[in-house]
């Protein structure tokens, strides 16, 4: 997959900020399909977490955001690190969210974790952009705290590209991983 990334990119001129927004809408409609069994005429007030990394597999979850905004759900977005250390492109995402006024929460203190625990406990279904194809070795704090509220919550999880938590090489878990629903690749 990172060669495919880096072929589409730097062969082809795509910009990776457009090859974001396509894995955000793939992972927008996966939501849409998994709630849509929940729900009779309309999209529904479920709310949806999404649980971001500071890279780039983080910025697939803030555009999947993005489009569920506009079709008019209310996303809440998770995040494990600090604003300040978000990729280029995933920077842009938090600034479109911030300014649609989407609720993100860097996940570093313990009333942003009791905050995390309620917006879990309540949603409808859980998406997962924490690591990506880029995650290895053994899956670190807070990452392998949010992993582990994630699959004790007993909500349907969308994963982007791969469980976060699993060797993307090898398909070994690395201490902790989501137990996706489905995985969006």
């Amino acid at each position: 997959m990172q060669w495919i990334d880096r072929t589409a990119i730097q062969r082809f001129g795509i910009p990776r900020l457009l090859l974001m927004d396509h894995a955000g809408l793939a992972i927008a409609r996966s939501v849409d399909e998994l709630l849509a069994v929940r729900r009779r005429g309309g999209r529904p007030a479920h709310s949806i977490v999404i649980c971001c990394g500071i890279g780039f597999n983080g910025g697939d979850g803030l555009a999947a955001a993005r489009h569920l905004e506009s079709w008019g759900y209310h996303p809440q977005v998770l995040l494990a690190g600090s604003l300040a250390r978000l990729r280029e492109e995933p920077s842009l995402y938090a600034d479109i969210l911030t300014r649609l006024q989407l609720p993100i929460r860097e996940l570093r203190t313990s009333a942003a974790w009791a905050l995390a625990r309620r917006w879990v406990r309540r949603c409808g279904v859980i998406v997962d952009a924490l690591l990506g194809i880029g995650g290895i070795g053994t899956v670190r704090p807070p990452m392998d705290r949010l992993i582990t509220l994630m699959n004790r919550s007993g909500k349907p999880i969308v994963a982007a590209d791969v469980p976060s938590g699993l060797d993307a090489q090898t398909g070994q878990v690395q201490g902790v991983a989501v137990k996706a629903t489905v995985t969006v690749t």
